[in-house]
């Protein structure tokens, strides 16, 4: 882990002072965030800077579920830039966000509809929600008073975006509002050498030195290994490789069975032969 979350507290400031702006001088700042701000069909091409500025304002009324996505987008956000490092953050952040748009706005002109606006977080905030858990598989998030594993809030995150849009735009131009959520999936997938968080004794890293933590446990790996030895989790599909994870879990057992350590101690140590 490195330091603070800068990045993440910068971009939450800007858009909660944008908010703050369209809602106490809206006649003034409104037209501007609509126009120059927020991105839609209308102004994608006049204004192209928009693919990358609609995360960066939130626009009246207030609601508690803006609340909802300030706090989520703290502590996602300021979770991935303290594991990757600001810059690497950012770039991650700003990619999510062009993919969001770009494909919602190429799924708008082959489809040739309307699509809504952006002007907020909720469409980056998925995909850096579904790369925190992507990365923490297995953590306990409480999700309104229940504990839910992150990879199935990953899965949920997934699921209420593509209804959620494809309720407003139609089924097929759903499947487009799921392109930051896509770009997130690769980065971390293929790209894990760069996302994964440093660990000691990874491979590929430089040391950095003895754990001296009083209460020490070992470092879980950086992947998972299958009994054949080969460095990746078994696909679900892949059922050459589990028959040979099953062959030698079965070779394994009888080298334990054979090797007399399966039986009771006593019994092991008062059978002179087996002992020798």
């Amino acid at each position: 882990m490195r330091g603070g979350a800068p990045v993440t507290l910068a971009l939450l400031g800007v858009n909660i002072a944008a908010f703050l702006a369209a809602f106490f001088f809206r006649p003034i700042v409104m037209p501007f965030l609509e126009t120059e701000m927020a991105f839609n069909l209308s102004n994608a091409f006049h204004a192209p800077w928009t693919l990358l500025t609609y995360p960066l304002i939130s626009v009246p009324p207030f609601s508690f579920w803006l609340v909802i996505t300030w706090v989520f987008f703290w502590l996602s956000g300021s979770s991935l830039e303290r594991s990757w490092g600001s810059p690497r953050y950012l770039l991650f952040f700003f990619g999510v966000t062009l993919f969001s748009s770009l494909s919602l706005l190429i799924g708008g002109l082959a489809l040739r509809r309307d699509i809504l606006p952006l002007n907020d977080l909720f469409l980056p905030l998925t995909g850096l929600i579904v790369a925190f858990c992507m990365l923490n598989k297995e953590q306990q998030i409480t999700v309104y008073f229940f504990p839910v594993r992150a990879k199935y809030v990953a899965i949920g995150v997934t699921l209420w975006t593509y209804f959620n849009y494809g309720t407003l735009l139609g089924p097929v131009l759903g499947l487009y509002a799921l392109g930051g959520i896509f770009s997130a999936v690769m980065y971390v997938r293929f790209g894990r050498s760069w996302a994964s968080p440093p660990t000691y004794g990874a491979p590929g890293r430089s040391s950095r030195g003895p754990d001296l933590r009083m209460d020490s446990r070992p470092a879980r790996p950086a992947f998972r290994t299958t009994l054949d030895g080969s460095p990746t989790q078994r696909r679900f599909f892949d059922f050459a490789g589990r028959w040979k994870d099953w062959q030698e879990r079965r070779r394994l057992e009888k080298l334990w069975k054979n090797s007399g350590f399966s039986s009771s101690e006593t019994e092991w140590r008062d059978d002179e032969k087996r002992r020798k």
